[in-house]
């Protein structure tokens, strides 16, 4: 009975074997307060339904390599976004998110496409794109939307759920 249980578990949450967990590592500070540095958390592949303020890894490639990259889905397709001070602001209406910004004084990178990292927009999210951000604002939170631009949809390869400790990923 128990491995009948086990059976009929497995098949639910895989969705018959067509989504699978995979366990990731943050391995730096971008996604605080939300995931911390060292800390494991779970990723659904695909990643089925997607939602503002979703946790989502995207794949990311630069001349070092390719690197698969936890972030904030803050804009969907036909979405308003802009940031005002840090905060995000979707369809002019101010976002839950929490964040936090290390260094106020760091509100520019030659690196972005935004002239201020805290405050920019409103951008329209095009077809197919959405808008990726790091919850730390200033540089430690780069690669993200403020510096790549709009990400394809199909770059997103996974939703994150929960920690390892069981803590739900979602504001």
């Amino acid at each position: 009975m128990a491995l009948l249980l086990v059976g009929v578990t497995l098949t639910w949450t895989t969705r018959a074997g067509t989504r699978w967990p995979g366990i990731y590592y943050m391995t730096g500070p971008s996604m605080e307060p939300t995931v911390r540095a060292g800390e494991y958390f779970l990723v659904w592949n695909p990643p089925g339904h997607l939602a503002r303020g979703d946790l989502v890894v995207f794949r990311y490639e630069d001349e070092d390599g390719v690197f698969h990259v936890l972030r904030r889905l803050a804009g969907l397709p036909g979405d308003t976004i802009a940031m005002r001070e840090g905060a995000i602001v979707v369809n002019g209406a101010p976002q839950p998110w929490r964040f936090r910004i290390i260094v106020p004084a760091a509100r520019r990178s030659l690196l972005a496409g935004t002239e201020d990292l805290y405050t920019w927009g409103p951008w329209t999210v095009p077809p197919e794109s959405v808008v990726l951000l790091s919850d730390t604002r200033d540089m430690l939170g780069w690669p993200d939307s403020r510096f790549l631009g709009f990400i394809p949809r199909t770059d997103i390869v996974g939703k994150a759920t929960r920690t390892l400790r069981g803590r739900a990923l979602r504001d």
